[in-house]
């Protein structure tokens, strides 16, 4: 009698034809599929723009459907200068997102959501991997947009700090933080009041908090965004900041490195004055989308890829960057790019010895170099015998004093003996008054 006549077939058992168990793929099929999934990412509604967060150079034609855009899982990162086209991207990333049935937080910190606009672009927005969807109306849609508002930073920390089964929603897909980096200005400012009262010593710097709220903050996000499966899309300002060898450079406004490594994907947009093409025709209203760092990884500055686009009533449009420039007298031209060292260098420094400098005092020196020389001593004059130091000069000849004496004594005889001065004045009548 064996084991299965008796306990019957066991649940982990292999040769048995009923599955009680998981079927077993290899992870690079399941990473293919996991790739291949088109609910894996949110789209841009750019091609190019999606190829280029997932990493991936587009290939003509497509053999295999392609789902790129922001990933889900992860948190991702769009700074840039004001009116460049941040709160246009996330509202673009929203209507992806709604179009697929999916819900979308919308979190603003200095201004409120544009409905108007954001209505503009649902109603004129096509996706790109879906291609034969039901059309819904704009109302339909924005049932699934959640908005909210946190005006300082302990509102933006309580919102995500505690969530639950209902919140996020269950079918939340993206999460949009509007103008991120004012919360962090605004709580962390580096302005100084003169008239505020002096820190006393022993008491803790309010600036020394940053780091572990930001560090606490990051944590939530990414915890957040990988148990939920949400693309979380942060949109902050950027600033200006000196640097040795290159002069003022814009850098995100939020940079420290707790910040940094919690970021899965940056992407920097700027404007351009735009360009003449082939026909001669201008290109105007360009936008740049520079993807920095993809897939958790820093790109190179040889890798990062650029993309050019151009904001309209109807979205984004995709725009060729032109190959090679094109000169045209009307546009102001900018300086030709130098390739500038990343550290200043410094001139090297030279001795003494090989310079036509002169160390005074220094011994060994030569009286010529002054025009004096030994020859001269001779032009001198001779000192009178009774210089003998500086204060021998204040001094007359022994024959004036006896002079001057003797002249004194004849005045005083033709006086009577005594000698009036000048400034005197009899006050005996006045003493007599009195």
């Amino acid at each position: 009698m064996d084991y299965e006549s008796i306990h019957g077939p066991g649940i982990s058992n292999f040769s048995s034809p009923i599955a009680h168990r998981m079927p077993t793929i290899s992870a690079a099929q399941a990473l293919e599929d996991l790739k291949a999934s088109p609910t894996r990412c949110i789209s841009t509604g750019l091609s190019l723009l999606d190829h280029a967060l997932q990493n991936r150079e587009p290939q003509l034609p497509e053999t295999e459907p392609f789902y790129g855009g922001v990933s889900r899982g992860e948190v991702t990162e769009v700074y840039g200068p004001p009116g460049v086209g941040k709160t246009a991207l996330g509202m673009q990333l929203a209507a992806s997102a709604l179009h697929a049935g999916e819900g979308v937080i919308w979190v603003d910190t200095s201004h409120s959501l544009p409905g108007i606009r954001l209505s503009q672009i649902l109603a004129t927005f096509h996706p790109i991997s879906q291609s034969s969807t039901e059309p819904r109306s704009i109302t339909d849609l924005l049932d699934n947009l959640t908005h909210f508002s946190t005006p300082t930073l302990a509102h933006l920390v309580a919102l995500f700090s505690r969530t639950s089964q209902t919140h996020p929603a269950p079918n939340t897909s993206l999460i949009i933080i509007d103008s991120f980096s004012s919360l962090i200005t605004t709580a962390f400012s580096r302005t100084v009041d003169a008239t505020a009262t002096p820190k006393r010593s022993g008491t803790p710097n309010p600036s020394a908090r940053k780091f572990p709220i930001l560090q606490y903050l990051t944590n939530t996000l990414q915890k957040l965004a990988a148990t939920r499966n949400i693309a979380v899309v942060v949109l902050s300002q950027c600033v200006t900041k000196m640097r040795p060898g290159c002069g003022a450079v814009l850098v995100p406004a939020v940079s420290t490195t707790a910040w940094e490594q919690g970021l899965g994907c940056r992407v920097a947009l700027f404007r351009d004055w735009g360009w003449n093409n082939q026909d001669g025709q201008a290109v105007n209203n360009v936008r740049l989308a520079q993807v920095i760092k993809a897939e958790g990884t820093v790109l190179p500055d040889g890798r990062q890829k650029v993309v050019g686009f151009s904001i309209d009533e109807n979205g984004f449009n995709l725009l060729d960057l032109p190959s090679t420039t094109f000169f045209d007298p009307s546009r102001p031209q900018l300086p030709p790019a130098r390739n500038l060292p990343s550290t200043p260098i410094l001139p090297q420094k030279r001795k003494i010895s090989a310079t036509d400098l002169e160390v005074p005092d220094s011994e060994g020196e030569d009286d010529e170099d002054y025009g004096w020389a030994e020859e001269d001593e001779g032009t001198v004059p001779v000192m009178p015998p009774q210089w003998q130091g500086s204060e021998d000069i204040l001094i007359p000849p022994p024959g004036e004093l006896e002079a001057e004496d003797a002249e004194e004594d004849q005045e005083e005889e033709e006086g009577g003996g005594e000698k009036v001065l000048p400034d005197e004045i009899d006050d005996s009548e006045d003493e007599l008054a009195l």
